[in-house]
């Protein structure tokens, strides 16, 4: 069978495969031409340092936004990581929701990191992780609280943020304490390479292959590296994502939880695809961004254990 036949099992939908996708790239296209750059948009109430370097390779650098004017001199942060296959985009994909962050509070941290082709695995996670671990030593001198930070990540971004959450090698190779990290929100991720679902769609599959050269699989899965000690979690996945199988978030879910991980949720947004699960995070109703929003204000703001309090069911199934 081709894709556009088995693609149906892993959507809501029973529009065409084209229908979905031509929908979603709408989307994709119409707002990369539309939201300005955030140096373009420079605001009085707004601090923003961009392209501060945590590495020697000049792709490795990161961009840095808060509010100048706030109750706390230390508040939470947002390590953000982008999407786009591993081989394309970059930091300046916080220009779409980062600003959503910033007015509640969070010093937003959004990471560049070495791109695929020419760069392949491990390339992209040691970045991420070293990264991360610039931002634990140094985000004080940015108002940002280093022991109160939340990993986002979306598509690519997704399975390079699960992977370093998970990861212990990683966590070893760069001195990096990951209860530094209080939850983690990867969003229409892919999480085990071995998975005969990702190699269905012929566009997924090429990217997976260029990212991993000639790398193992089980070390870029995140399956493989999962211990139960993780920090709580909010999985999501759109219900009609035409690129990314949903079997990926519901494994990711299925395997904490087994493993014995305290805090694990998973929502599968019904209606949504994968480009617009975080394009339009702005936008009133947008379902994902509400989502993540309400985690962040009840986990971080409000601290784990009244968090725990109200969650009267924490692990939140929708599939």
């Amino acid at each position: 069978m081709s894709y556009e036949e088995e693609y149906l099992k892993f959507v809501d939908s029973k529009e065409p495969l084209s229908n979905l996708q031509n929908k979603d790239w709408s989307i994709y296209m119409g707002y990369g031409k539309t939201y300005p750059y955030l140096y373009d948009i420079p605001s009085s109430e707004r601090e923003d340092f961009f392209d501060v370097r945590y590495g020697h390779d000049p792709i490795q650098t990161l961009d840095i936004h808060y509010l100048k004017s706030t109750k706390s001199k230390k508040r939470p942060v947002v390590f953000f990581i982008h999407g786009g296959g591993w081989n394309c985009e970059d930091k300046s994909n916080t220009r779409y929701y980062a600003l959503d962050w910033v007015n509640m509070g969070y010093t937003v941290v959004s990471i560049n990191y070495r791109l695929a082709p020419h760069s392949q695995h491990p390339c992209q996670i040691e970045d991420c992780a070293l990264a991360l671990k610039w931002v634990i030593d140094n985000i004080k001198k940015y108002r940002g609280d280093p022991n109160r930070i939340v990993g986002i990540g979306h598509s690519a971004g997704a399975h390079l943020l699960a992977l370093l959450v998970c990861g212990k090698q990683w966590h070893e190779q760069f001195n990096i304490n990951i209860k530094k990290l209080k939850c983690w929100i990867p969003v229409s991720g892919i999480f085990d390479f071995n998975m005969y679902d990702n190699y269905l769609n012929p566009m997924l599959g090429t990217l997976i292959n260029e990212m991993l050269g000639e790398g193992n699989k089980d070390t870029c899965s995140v399956n493989m590296h999962i211990t139960g000690k993780e920090p709580p979690c909010f999985i999501l996945h759109g219900g009609d994502d035409w690129l990314v199988p949903r079997s990926n978030s519901i494994l990711l879910y299925d395997m904490l939880n087994k493993k014995g991980c305290g805090d694990v949720r998973l929502e599968i947004v019904k209606g949504y695809w994968h480009c617009n699960m975080m394009l339009g995070y702005d936008k009133p109703g947008h379902m994902p961004g509400q989502l993540i929003n309400a985690y962040l204000e009840k986990f971080i703001n409000h601290g784990l254990e009244e968090y725990q309090e109200q969650i009267t069911d924490k692990k939140l199934v929708n599939i």
